[in-house]
Parts: structure tokens; sequence; C-alpha cells
């Protein structure tokens, strides 16, 4: 089987959502595959029982401001035929297709170098008197382009596999995700979260490697970054748990993908009868990964120094089945493309702590977001002024 012709037969819906999950370094078929597609987006509260595909957009719980490519604030829809397997078939191979079809123009940077160093000072002196204690800050690439979205999903899964491979469709609007992040997991009354923070480029060699991974695990500062998120995401379980039942099974844990090297953290706790699986999302939402602490400070802050919204970014995509399991990624490493009006972005962003270099917070986000820029054989110039 192929997954272009899969993906193209499923592109017949207004909606469909595929996701290839595992490992990294795992052989596609040990991925596990879920797919669905259906006609009508769902508008009421998704409840349990049936199955349901989508997501959220960041202002869901956020201060709104209009983004560059809009989504509704709760994206979901209800699929007419639902494929999911532990195990995917063995992929035909497929030959490299150029996602771009015509020559992209890019049109701008809602921050630029000089601009984004400037709002990292700015909030490490909020930081430093008391104001906040982390901060996310992002920053979104524009382009006017006419894309393949599958060809793009297909070239960001060769380039780019990760824990969360998805293509999210609705109507005419696109998601292509490599995100690593897993924002909320459900089954039966167990819930979990697995916040990033922390992060390293890859070695050019396994000895490099190495002393990039021993350099990340005694960075007092990315270690500080995750701490700080773990006791966010123990506090937000905490309020739709049994008490005692919060537990951290994985502390800062270097987990390596292509690139990249980042510190994951699992929390996990049992979710109290009366609460649903959507209030428990929402008890978690936005991923504090993607805010900074303490939460509702940092979502200020980021309104204040991010120009345009976020959408779909720093949101949430995926599921819930028939039988209660939910799963959520969080939209990281991702892009957004509009058919209608051919435009594309990419939003990358990096933590901001009392102790940032504002130099080296640059080079986090120009790091996550050049291996996706190479696998669209998109320049990545618009990073480099």
């Amino acid at each position: 089987m192929k997954i272009s012709k899969l993906l193209r037969w499923a592109d017949k819906y207004p909606y469909f959502y595929f996701v290839l999950q595992n490992s990294p370094y795992d052989d596609l078929s040990h991925y596990r595959w879920v797919m669905g597609m259906g006609r009508q987006p769902h508008k009421d509260l998704v409840s349990e029982g049936s199955w349901c595909m989508g997501g959220w957009s960041y202002e869901m719980r956020a201060p709104h401001k209009k983004p560059w490519i809009a989504f509704p604030r709760a994206a979901f829809f209800v699929p007419e035929l639902v494929i999911a397997m532990q195990e995917a078939p063995t992929w035909e191979p497929e030959p490299p297709a150029n996602p771009i079809l015509t020559p992209p123009q890019f049109l701008q940077s809602s921050l630029d170098r000089t601009q984004f160093i400037e709002a990292v000072e700015s909030i490490c002196d909020r930081i430093y008197h008391g104001e906040v204690y982390q901060v996310n800050l992002s920053l979104a690439l524009l382009w006017q382009a006419q894309l393949d979205p599958i060809a793009a999903y297909l070239s960001l899964l060769q380039s780019v596999p990760t824990t969360y491979n998805f293509l999210f469709k609705y109507q005419q609007k696109y998601v292509i995700g490599a995100s690593p992040e897993r924002f909320f997991w459900q089954w039966h009354d167990l819930i979990a979260q697995q916040p990033i923070k922390g992060t390293i480029r890859r070695g050019s060699s396994w000895q490099e490697d190495y002393q990039l991974i021993d350099s990340l695990r005694k960075s007092s500062k990315e270690i500080a970054e995750n701490t700080m998120i773990v006791d966010l995401v123990r506090n937000d379980l905490n309020r739709v748990c049994k008490a005692g039942s919060v537990q951290v099974s994985a502390w800062a844990e270097v987990q390596s993908f292509p690139g990249l090297h980042h510190l994951v953290s699992t929390i996990y706790g049992e979710k109290e009868k009366k609460v649903s699986w959507w209030d428990a999302a929402m008890s978690l939402f936005p991923a504090g990964s993607m805010t900074g602490a303490p939460k509702r400070a940092a979502i200020y802050h980021i309104k204040q120094y991010e120009p345009v919204g976020r959408g779909i970014y720093a949101g949430a995509l995926g599921y819930v089945s028939a039988d209660g399991e939910a799963d959520f990624a969080v939209v990281i490493r991702s892009l957004v493309y509009d058919k209608t009006t051919r435009q594309l972005v990419l939003q990358v962003g990096s933590g901001i702590t009392y102790d940032s270099d504002p130099v080296a917070e640059w080079e986090e986000t120009k790091l996550k977001a050049e291996r996706i820029l190479e696998s669209l054989r998109l320049s990545a110039q618009s990073l480099r002024s």
C-alpha cells in the first residue's frame, strides 16, 4: 500500500485526520495508524461513546488575537469511516515529490531577529521583576505558495519522523505535522501529559552527540525550565484527578529525534469519575510547555509580545475513540496551509527564563524551523535577518 494513494483517497472528503504514531527510530510498519474521514464538522460538545477527530486552536483558552490562518477554536468532525491499527502495513516505497508546485514567495515574519532578541530581553526583565517565571515566545513565518499537502506530509515524514506524524484537513485548510509532544492521553480513568522543555541540536558524530546529551542533562537553565512546567502540569492535573493519584513517572528524560535532543517528562493521574475527558483536557489547555508559568501570566505576556495570533499552532490535534481512549498531540513543528488563499505558515518558539541568552534563544528557534523548511525545499533565509 502507498501512503500517498491512501491520503489522496481521503483528500476527497472535506475533513480527515491521519496519524502515524511511534518512535522516530522504528520502522514505519511498526507505527500505530489511525485515520478517519468525514463530511460534517462537529458543532456540539464532544462527548465519549463515539469517534471524534480534530482539536483546538490556542485561542480556545487564551486571549483572542487574529492568526494569519484561522481555524475554529474547536475544530472537530465526526468520521464516517475510521481505520485504527496497532501496526501499519508495509508501506510501498515512493519516489520523492516536490511539495511546492510553484515558486514560493516569502511574505513576512511576525518577528525578525532584532525584534525577537529585544522581546526576549524585555521578557527577562519582566521575569526579574517577578511578573512571570517563564514565557514561551514564538514567531510566525508566512509564504505565498501553491502546496501539495500530501507531498508535503510525505516529505516531512521522511525528513522528520517523530512521535506524531499527522495530516489534518478541515475544509480547505491543512495542518501538516511532525510533533514530538503529547498534549493529552486518556485510557479509562488514567490521564497523562508529556511536556517537552529543553532542547539541544544533534551532533555530527556519536561522540559529539553524547557530549551534547550530557550538556543538556547538566544545563541548569533547561532543567529549571522543565521542572517549572512539570510543577504546572501537576497542579493542572490535581484539579481533575483523585487526591494523591498524580505522579511524575519520568522527569527531564532525554529523548532523541532527527536533528534535536529534548528533555521530556511524563505526568499522570487518575481522573475523577465525574470529570469528562473534555473537562480533563481543558484543565491542561493550552499546554504549559507552549505558554510558560504561571500559565495565566505567561498567556498575558504572549499576547503582549507576539504580533499575530497563534491559531492552531500551540493548540492540539488528535482523536477520542468509541471506547473512550483519547490521544492528542501539541501542534508544534507543523505547517499550516490554506488551499484557498495559497498561504503557508510555519510557527516556532522557545521557552524564556530569567537566565535565557537572547541570541541562544534565537538560535534554538532557528534550529526547530530549519529541518522543516528543508523538507519543503524552502529557504531558511527569512531566519537569518
